[in-house]
């Protein structure tokens, strides 16, 4: 089991599946509830707060972390652009992304994975959880008050 695991073609293979899933739910119709606008973000919040105390940064990280986490917001912002809020049948809110929403993400990912490589970090080891959910933190929270933001401006209800 270990060895198909350490397969090349398997980590390829799952991050594939994922971004295919990723893709689908955002051309789906989403209900909008304030517990579903919270949850996700709280639970990585949880992780970061529980891995952060094994994260040592030097400056050079923390200059990444900050300019990761600007770029996440922008990029976020630019994202939520995309998103569809709209009444639906039951009267309350509903969101649709769309293909654009998802590469706004995935953009936002390629910018860390680039800014990372530009300051000298060249192993996957050395990257911590704290950097990788970061800016997945920073994503969720943007667009979750985009979305809460505009369900108030069209006087929608919440599910």
């Amino acid at each position: 089991m270990l060895n198909i695991l350490q397969n090349s073609l398997v980590p390829i293979l799952l991050v594939l599946i994922l971004l295919c899933f990723l893709i689908y739910r955002q051309l789906r119709p989403r209900k909008l509830s304030l517990k579903g606008l919270i949850i996700f973000p709280l639970i990585i919040l949880f992780f970061i707060l529980q891995s952060i105390t094994s994260f040592h940064p030097d400056s050079t990280k923390l200059m990444e972390i900050v300019i990761t986490s600007i770029i996440s917001a922008v990029l976020g912002l630019f994202a939520c652009r995309q998103l569809h809020v709209y009444k639906g049948s039951s009267g309350k809110a509903m969101a649709k992304g769309n293909l654009t929403y998802f590469l706004w993400w995935l953009v936002a990912f390629i910018i860390k994975a680039i800014i990372a490589i530009l300051l000298g970090e060249t192993k996957a080891q050395n990257v911590s959880q704290v950097e990788i959910l970061l800016p997945v933190f920073i994503l969720l929270v943007t667009r979750n008050a985009y979305l809460y933001w505009k369900v108030n401006r069209l006087n929608l209800i919440l599910h």
